[in-house]
């Protein structure tokens, strides 16, 4: 909140403080408390000292580390190492979004390249011999122009030039107020840096002589907070130096200032060396304090910046913070875990109770707004153990406790209720038929009271009793029904006699599948949840059974913990990491507002997450290392998510090789080779919203992939065609951005494109040609193998022929030369016989001439010449041209020998060639040898075997 005060109305200034400190002391719920999220040098891999910081308009924001300058876009942390590896003093991103940086020796600007990587280029060439064991100490930028400041000199940077000016002395820190430039001379006094770019000294100034001045800050319309390093906070009016009268001005006093900076929300922000950050409201009261003592890693405090979104960065001594304005959402963390985990909680007589794992801790309400909270919890003696449930009961405050239920009176004195001697884990108030009740789930079974006479009793119930089981929840339905939640396995449903004595019915019912059955209530009507899923009671079939409008209602919400009413058309939805607070009128149901409590480093009491209604505006998230406070009646201000970025775009050839796509061009068209697409996207709202990113690539994927926290798309090998990468931001109430957009194609291979779908027409007609041809010639060549066919089958025919004529030729020879060699052998046995006959008769005369005729006719009938006429006829006819092809071969061979060739051609025995020849036995060897020798064979070779040949 700003107070504009004209210069010298010291009494409005007074009024209006006077004001703000009702306000204060009514409301100090108001104040908003946010999260506190520590990144370590082992999260973004540098150096621990940070000693700048600056965000440009993408929302990335860059780090003055001594190992280069740092870079965070909410997902990834990045460093670039400028020359020499020196350190980043300072940093600063100008409207056009060039990063400058300095540091020892150096300054210089940095730009993104194609490949979204920042190059450096160095300014301070040009001042080796001036600019010499110095250092950039701040840096400030506008449209056109920027300041580097160092202890000896200012440098002027305007985007061709640089140049510089020297102070009459040593200038600690150059510092930018509305649109002018303040410094201090080292021991002396204040200077404003004029349109000349000359020093001009503010009169009075010398007064800071004797400390440092380390802030200067815009305050109302017209004046300026100044901030010493030793001597507090002083308004300067454009007069005069006066005090600020407050009592953060005084407690600065006991720690160093070092930095500052105004917020967007009206509040101040004073980081110290030693004390860690303050934020202060405009009329000095102090909203918050981090420090190693409490949220922060350490309580030196270099370099703050307030981004985009309203949050607070703080660059450490050791580290980083992100502090974290949640709308609605107030953070009460107890870094040192004295209190515990959160169970419960209850606002009593003016009195803050909190039930914990610990025991039962007071605070007074008004303590709220202090940012000790939990230094103001006490212990309240005797709760020492585990707090269930904490249920304000006609202004009683009942504690279910681990030890039983008690009772806390005034100024926090214990009573045990009698009967109770188990462990209590549910408090209930239900109405049964016109009478108030308390039930109790206990560690053992469920127990009812009733109030009698000023004092709650143990309603004796032996039925009741009987259920010897852990219960957890109990809530009452529209019929009266009395539903109780085992610990573990399912619900009991129970109906009650009018005085509560006894149970007319019970019946326990199971989950159908693995898995806890959970007891809620949503407005009046009594629901179960169980494996993501919510279901009713059916009174006809007296079944559990799936309801469809209510899974409806939770579609998106996994694992689902815990549902809490907080107005009849108004509730929580728990799971294990997130809270959503949803508005339902039984038909349409709209989620307000979610919280990723794991992304804000914190937790929720595993398995059994609470939310408690501490009053109609505020409702407390139980975490198991603090709570946080909604506050319901602060306005929603729903947030336009803004579009992704895409950072680079890279394309992976089929070799390997990289090369880089500018995002802002409108449509690429990439080699077929060229189909591996890597895309590098972010968003400067990530951290401070929680968002999410879901990619979809037009051509492969079906639809959004699932919200992931990524920076990065890989999609490998790409077929040919046309595709449009989308990318988007989402929170967990199923908002979206306006996704970014690339398009791009992957051309056909030189196979596939058109030149060469013609060359496969020419081809494929080429083609044609050659096998119509080929199927012509196979035609005829079919049709002259056909002729062939019919002709080898002729020959074949006519071969069969002569061989049967051959055969007929070879039989008619056999039979020809086996009658003349029967006949002669016939002859020659009968001439024997008549001649053994006739000179048997001693030669008779009388026989002589019978003899002589006889023997005549016998010679006549074994005539060889005639017999070998036809042998030889017979033979010529079978083997043509033997006789020829012999006799030219060999000679000198007698028609003899030329008889013998044709026996032994014809394989005859020995015995048939000496009755074919009329010659003996003896004969046949003899002209055998003689051909042999003729024929020069060898002993060893077979002389039938060599007329083969012939």
């Amino acid at each position: 909140m700003h107070f504009y005060l004209p210069p010298g109305n010291a009494t409005l200034f007074r009024q209006l403080c006077a004001i703000w400190l009702i306000i204060w002391a009514i409301v100090p719920v108001l104040a908003n408390k946010p999260n506190v999220i520590n990144f370590y040098h082992t999260d973004y891999h540098a150096a621990n000292k940070n000693w700048s910081i600056a965000q440009d308009h993408q929302g990335i924001m860059y780090f003055g580390n001594d190992d280069g300058l740092l870079e965070f876009d909410g997902i990834r942390w990045h460093l670039y190492r400028p020359p020499a590896d020196k350190l980043v003093r300072s940093v600063s991103v100008a409207p056009d979004g060039m990063i400058f940086t300095g540091g020892y020796e150096e300054f210089g600007y940095w730009q993104r390249d194609i490949n979204g990587e920042l190059t450096y280029h160095s300014l301070s060439g040009g001042f080796k011999d001036t600019f010499h064991n110095d250092e950039i100490w701040k840096i400030w930028t506008s449209d056109s122009l920027t300041l580097f400041q160092s202890f000896g000199n200012v440098y002027f940077y305007d985007r061709k030039t640089v140049w510089k000016t020297n102070p009459n002395n040593n200038i600690l820190f150059l510092l930018k107020v509305r649109d002018e430039y303040w410094a201090q001379a080292m021991g002396g006094a204040l200077y404003r840096l004029s349109n000349q770019q000359e020093f001009e000294e503010i009169p009075g100034s010398k007064t800071f002589s004797d400390t440092e001045i380390r802030v200067i800050l815009p305050f109302g319309r017209q004046d300026y907070l100044i901030g010493t390093s030793t001597r507090g906070i002083f308004i300067y009016d454009g007069v005069s130096f006066r005090p600020w009268d407050v009592d953060f001005s005084q407690q600065v006093l006991s720690f160093e200032l070092n930095n500052g900076i105004p917020g967007r929300n009206g509040h101040y922000y004073f980081g110290t060396i030693l004390n860690g950050l303050f934020e202060v409201d405009a009329s000095g009261n102090i909203v918050n304090q981090w420090s190693a003592d409490n949220l922060m890693q350490n309580s030196t405090v270099l370099s703050l910046c307030e981004d985009q979104s309203g949050n607070i960065w703080v660059g450490l001594d050791r580290g980083i913070t992100f502090i974290q304005y949640s709308q609605g959402m107030d953070y009460y963390i107890d870094a040192k875990g004295k209190t515990g985990a959160v169970y419960s909680a209850a606002l009593h007589d003016g009195q803050f109770y909190l039930g914990t794992n610990q025991g039962l801790l007071v605070a007074s309400q008004d303590k709220w707004g202090n940012p000790d909270i939990f230094q103001q919890l006490k212990l309240i003696d005797g709760t020492q153990g585990q707090v269930w449930d904490l249920k304000v009961v006609d202004g009683q405050l009942f504690c279910g406790h681990n030890k039983g239920l008690k009772l806390v009176g005034k100024e926090q004195i214990l009573e045990d209720i009698e009967g109770i001697t188990t462990g209590v884990y549910k408090i209930q108030t239900i109405n049964y038929i016109g009478n108030d009740y308390l039930f109790l789930g206990t560690y053992t079974n469920a127990q009812v009271m009733k109030r009698e006479n000023g004092k709650w009793r143990t309603v004796h119930n032996a039925d009741l009793a009987e259920i010897q089981e852990p219960i957890t929840n109990i809530e009452r339905d529209h019929m009266g029904n009395i539903w109780l939640e085992h610990a573990r396995k399912g619900v009991y449903r129970c109906t009650f006699s009018e005085d509560m004595s006894h149970l007319n019915y019970v019946h326990f019912y199971r989950s159908r599948d693995p898995g806890r059955l959970r007891l809620f209530k949503i407005g009046e009507r009594v629901v179960f949840s169980g494996n993501d899923s919510i279901f009713v009671y059916n009174d006809n079939t007296d079944q559990i059974e799936f309801h469809e409008g209510l899974n409806r209602l939770f579609n998106g919400i996994k694992g689902l913990k815990n549902i809490i009413t907080v107005a009849p058309n108004r509730f929580w939805a728990m799971t294990s990491n997130s809270i959503y607070n949803i508005q339902f009128d039984g038909q349409t149901s709209k989620i307000d507002q979610s919280y990723d409590v794991n992304s804000q480093n914190l937790s929720l009491v595993n398995d059994y997450e609470n939310i408690v209604r501490l009053n109609d505006t505020l409702n407390l998230v139980c975490l198991d290392r603090g709570f946080m406070l909604y506050h319901g009646s602060k306005a929603m201000r729903r947030n336009i998510l803004a579009s992704p970025r895409l950072r680079t775009i890279t394309v992976t050839g089929h070799t390997g090789k990289k090369t880089y796509l500018d995002p802002a061009f409108d449509h690429y068209k990439l080699n077929f080779k060229q189909n591996t697409l890597s895309f590098d996207f972010f968003s400067g709202d990530v951290l401070s919203q929680n968002l999410f990113f879901q990619t979809w690539l037009e051509g492969v994927d079906a639809g959004w992939s699932a919200p992931a926290r990524i920076h990065e798309s890989l999609f490998e090998r790409l077929p040919q065609g046309d595709y449009v990468f989308r990318v988007r931001t989402c929170n967990s109430l199923n908002e979206y951005s306006q996704p970014a957009t690339f398009y791009f194609s992957i051309l056909p291979p030189w196979y596939l494109t058109p030149v060469a779908y013609m060359a496969y027409f020419f081809i494929f007609v080429l083609l044609a040609v050659i096998v119509w041809n080929l199927w012509l010639r196979r035609l005829r060549n079919q049709h002259l193998l056909k002729i062939r066919m019919r002709e080898e089958q002729r020959l074949r025919r006519l071969n069969d022929e002569l061989l049967q004529e051959i055969d007929d030729k070879n039989a008619e020879l056999l039979i020809q030369t086996t009658f003349i060699i029967q006949k002669n052998e016939l002859i020659a046995r009968v001439k024997k016989e008549i001649a053994g006959f006739y000179y048997g008769l001693s030669g008779s005369r009388a026989f002589k001439p019978l003899y002589e005729k006889i023997m005549m006719l016998l010679d006549k009938n074994m005539d060889m010449d005639e017999d070998w006429k036809i042998f030889l006829i017979q033979f010529e006819q079978k083997h043509i041209d033997f006789f020829k092809s012999i006799k030219a071969e060999y000679t000198d061979l007698t028609p003899h020998d030329l008889k013998l060739c044709a026996c032994l051609k014809l394989n005859l025995s020995s015995k048939d060639i000496a009755s074919l020849m009329n010659i003996s036995l003896r004969g046949v060897e003899n002209s055998r040898y003689r051909l042999r020798r003729k024929l020069k064979l060898s002993p060893t070779q077979n002389l039938t075997e060599f007329f083969m040949r012939f």
